[in-house]
């Protein structure tokens, strides 16, 4: 689709723009009404007449003056209003071109639907606009048979894949198009944001797609051409690209293109294939001619192949029919996970044939550093997405256990999918990654578990390793059976490893007199997340201590279940662990549970990277290595004591009372996780008292239990020093349960 001179007198557009939802105040967007007027201003700019273009919007108070004025008769974008403009006022269009845009909140609906929501949508009733079926709507009697030769679509939104129980207050979208096609000569452009399953990304107010794609059809509509949209694609392709590559950005945009051959194809996202170094061309040699010695076993059997890889490959396949094992091989190469696909779909055709010998599959890792299929990985990615924040938490936990990694992130499904896949199969052995998701799933026995079960197995099938499979699934039971005897605990004296065997107490700041507090409390087990109370109505601490009471008391009690309070910065020094129960027999929270303060007011999981790198050295360090600082610092000093070593896991004080609100907020903008401080006592004495809390060189990760066993030990004396210490314990890899989160579009 190249740049030609066109009459842009003979362009219409549709322009939506959704900001204000029915939903609750974290549905409301501030964005897609900006990214719809640069749109517009694109196209007039151009010569589309203003009178060619409807925008349709539904802006936040803030930016309806900014649409009012842009468009005096601009309308809602309501949902009966845009069924009427798609499926009405198209049927008439006089044009030659016709754009489409929209931008808002998008979500995964049931049946792997991409749902653009409606402005009407809600937390308990998700509407909106079935994406894919919009691209069949401008092939049937909704538009003109003759004219409109050329549609291009822009979609900024997400496709998110909610957590299961949001999911399901996700409506059917609306199909509009129930008619067959009239028109599949036409040619469509089909741009958008993300892939399935993933979020697009705002920057400074404004949809970042939208913005680099602007960028690119600016400068190719210089002089007033029709910009060669490929080119423009290729364009927001290497800004993408590097973007991941120096930021660490993970959106891909993609691309559907159909030229007025039919359904048209997917363009993947990525950068040119790299020319190969001297080992991988040693490797794709031998590739070669395993896939010649397997093609040459069946005469024919290279056009089967062909046919079951372009319904996995979005590339296209080889002109020559039947293609050889070289051009098979390169086909391969072009696509993520295709050298491993290509020998799969070659030997599921062929059961007799042996197992795929050791060295191919190394040939495969060289040249992709990739050891599933494509359909294995996006079945992994799928039920990763499933699993939610804190079961990918959990996965990430039991590869930090078993392999010692520190760096792993699972707030993405693909970066963690990526990750544990880059954990390549030794030769003969069963992939670290098949381990980690038995050990997960003996664990956690949720439905997603027994699913990701499944899945390791097909893929242990394949490699011919389903016997070393079936010997660790029972370890890992064993290994599950013993976490659970243990109390939930993974080895004596530590606490609750991952999210497992939790309870998660948010106690908002107070308002008005008498220290009255909104409060909600959960459970965790591994996947299995239950929210317990939400009181909305601020109580008294003495009413939230009785509250917590009855709902610990209905619980089973394992005493190393690991209690957490989430509290503002300035409540850290509430002694919730002195909280005193009656019932069944009179005891104190931090004597029967491990008891910690948790703030993370001044970090977000996603961005500081400095209290995940200071989170991973808790798991080995020991408690010596916890730095201390005096009380006389004041906060900027603090400040820059804690950064001074980016690998200190945490740090203790003795400072004062009046000094600890300064100290407190520097650790925690400082990204440390674990802080120890007296509440009581002069700083001699409490130092003291600390060391003696500390003694030998311990495991740091002991240290809320240890602190349990010090606090039980000063039951029957109120002025034993182990009731007036504290510590902050700020797992980044355990927040508090998933909010329905729609901040994204």
């Amino acid at each position: 689709m190249t740049a030609v001179e066109h009459d842009w007198r003979r362009t219409h557009a549709v322009i939506v723009a959704v900001e204000q939802y029915s939903g609750s105040d974290s549905w409301t967007l501030d964005g897609p009404v900006h990214d719809a007027l640069a749109m517009r201003t694109w196209l007039t700019g151009l010569g589309v007449p203003p009178e060619n273009i409807l925008l349709l919007a539904s802006p936040t108070e803030g930016n309806k003056a900014a649409v009012e004025a842009a468009d005096r008769d601009y309308r809602p974008a309501d949902g009966h209003i845009i069924r009427k403009v798609f499926m009405e006022e198209l049927r008439s269009l006089d044009a030659d071109r016709l754009w489409i845009y929209w931008a808002g909140h998008g979500v995964q609906a049931p049946g792997g639907r991409w749902s653009l929501l409606y402005p009407e949508a809600r937390d308990r009733d998700m509407r909106g606009l079935d994406a894919l079926n919009l691209m069949t709507l401008l092939r049937t009697e909704h538009l003109p048979k003759k004219g409109v030769d050329r549609v291009t679509v822009i979609i900024d939104a997400c496709w998110q894949a909610l957590p299961l129980r949001t999911h399901m207050m996700v409506a059917k979208p609306d199909e509009l198009a129930t008619k067959p096609e009239i028109n599949s000569a036409r040619e469509i452009y089909w741009m958008r944001a993300c892939q399935p399953g993933a979020v697009s990304k705002n920057q400074q107010g404004a949809g970042l797609f939208t913005s680099v794609l602007l960028r690119q059809l600016q400068a190719a509509s210089a002089g007033g051409v029709a910009p060669d949209l490929d080119r423009v694609w290729q364009g927001v392709q290497d800004e993408f690209t590097r973007l991941g590559r120096e930021e660490g950005l993970r959106q891909f945009p993609t691309v559907h293109i159909s030229r007025g051959d039919g359904n048209g194809e997917d363009i993947p996202l990525g950068p040119p294939r790299s020319p190969l170094d001297e080992q991988q061309r040693r490797e794709r040699g031998k590739l070669i001619h395993a896939v010649g010695a397997l093609l040459g076993a069946e005469p024919g059997r290279a056009a089967e192949v062909v046919v079951g890889l372009c319904e996995q490959f979005t590339t296209e396949p080889p002109a020559t029919t039947p293609p050889s094992a070289e051009e098979l091989v390169d086909w391969a190469l072009e696509n993520p996970h295709g050298t491993v696909t290509l020998l799969a779909e070659l030997s599921a055709r062929a059961p007799a044939q042996a197992p795929v010998r050791t060295e191919i599959r190394k040939a495969c890792h060289v040249l992709q550093n990739q050891w599933l299929t494509r359909a294995e990985y996006a079945e992994l990615t799928g039920l990763l997405e499933r699993l939610g924040q804190r079961g990918r938490c959990d996965v990430a936990a039991e590869a930090r256990a078993l392999f010692g990694l520190v760096e792993l992130e699972f707030h993405d499904p693909v970066r963690l999918a990526d990750a544990l896949e880059e954990l390549l199969p030794k030769p003969d052995r069963l992939p670290q990654l098949l381990r980690v998701v038995e050990r997960f799933a003996a664990v956690d026995d949720g439905p997603v578990a027994a699913e990701l079960r499944a899945w390791s197995l097909r893929c242990a099938e394949r490699l011919g390793l389903k016997g070393q499979l079936m010997e660790r699934r029972g370890e890992a039971t064993e290994y599950a059976e013993a976490v659970k005897a243990a109390g939930l605990a993974q080895d004596p004296g530590a606490p609750p490893s991952g999210s497992r065997g939790s309870v998660q107490i948010r106690l908002h700041p107070s308002s008005g007199p008498g220290q009255r507090r909104a409060y909600e409390v959960w459970t965790r087990r591994g996947e299995d997340v239950h929210a317990l109370a939400k009181v909305d109505t601020p109580a008294a601490l003495d009413e939230i201590q009785g509250g917590l009471e009855a709902l610990l008391n209905a619980q089973t009690y394992t005493p190393d279940t690991l209690v957490e309070f989430f509290v503002s910065a300035t409540d850290l020094e509430l002694a919730v662990h002195q909280w005193q129960f009656a019932h069944p027999v009179k005891r104190h929270l931090g004597t029967d549970y491990p008891v910690v303060m948790r703030c993370t007011e001044f970090r977000e999981p996603q961005r500081h990277d400095l209290w995940k790198r200071r989170w991973n050295r808790v798991g080995t360090a020991g408690t010596e290595e916890l730095r201390w600082l005096p009380g006389h610092m004041d906060c900027g000093e603090v400040y820059r004591v804690v950064q001074q070593s980016m690998d200190t896991p945490g740090a203790l004080t003795t400072a004062p009372s009046r000094a600890r609100a300064d100290l407190f907020n520097a650790c925690l903008f400082g990204g440390v996780p674990v802080l120890l401080w007296h509440g009581e006592a002069e700083p001699s004495i409490a130092e003291d008292e600390l060391r003696e809390l500390l003694g030998e060189e311990r495991p740091l990760r002991s240290l809320p239990q240890r602190l349990r066993e010090l606090r039980s030990d000063s039951d029957p004396y109120k002025s034993h020093h182990g009731r007036h210490m504290a510590l902050l314990w700020d797992d980044p890899h355990r927040p508090l349960p998933d909010q329905l989160d729609l901040s994204a579009p």
